[in-house]
């Protein structure tokens, strides 16, 4: 079961990549189960995403960590109990640690279990200034193994590259992808395709 870790401020493009992956898996009828904790204006359900073998529970917690750990643990179980899922996509926001996400659920019994944290930024939005970003933001890129920046079509190439070398000097060696999810282009099609395990 690939696990993936998503994170990210509203607007970043989170409900949208989703929305994507589960149609780039649901077409090659892969099963995947996707719980949403965020608060986002953008919504997703099985109308938007009509394939069989996909599942989508949103979850309803004060953004409190430990209470966010048990409730997404046992959302992953209650839904595995219908169908296990080959991938799981859990949306994270706010000031929420995925690495604790993680601990608590390496112990779930599913075959072949594995995790990918990911964070998504808004490239328009986003500050390249590090000493102005909130600690929680910080820790979240520490913690990713791939970070994606989207919306590179709303802002210019130098803000693009100051936010890459903001995040290499956060964490460096991570792997980061450069795409407009809106435009469906090329980096994003790869970035879609890594986070499928292809």
């Amino acid at each position: 079961m690939r696990t993936i870790l998503l994170c990210g401020l509203q607007g970043s493009g989170k409900t949208t990549l989703i929305g994507k992956i589960g149609t780039y898996l649901g077409e090659r009828n892969r099963k995947l189960a996707i719980i949403v904790t965020g608060k986002g204006n953008a919504r997703l359900d099985e109308k938007s995403l009509p394939f069989e073998g996909i599942s989508i529970q949103e979850l309803s917690v004060d953004c409190v960590p430990c209470s966010l750990r048990f409730a997404v643990e046992k959302t992953l179980k209650d839904m595995a109990d219908k169908s296990i899922p080959e991938f799981v996509f859990i949306e994270l926001e706010g000031p929420t640690f995925p690495v604790q996400i993680k601990e608590s659920l390496e112990h779930m019994p599913f075959e072949d279990l594995s995790f990918l944290l990911v964070y998504l930024i808004d490239a328009g939005t986003f500050s390249s200034e590090i000493e102005k970003l909130p600690k929680f933001i910080i820790t979240q890129i520490k913690e990713s193994e791939i970070i994606g920046i989207n919306k590179i079509d709303s802002t210019d190439e130098d803000k693009v590259f100051s936010i890459r070398n903001a995040l290499e000097s956060i964490n460096p060696g991570v792997r980061i992808f450069e795409f407009s999810a809106r435009d469906n282009d090329e980096g994003f099609r790869k970035f879609v395709e890594t986070l499928a395990g292809n």
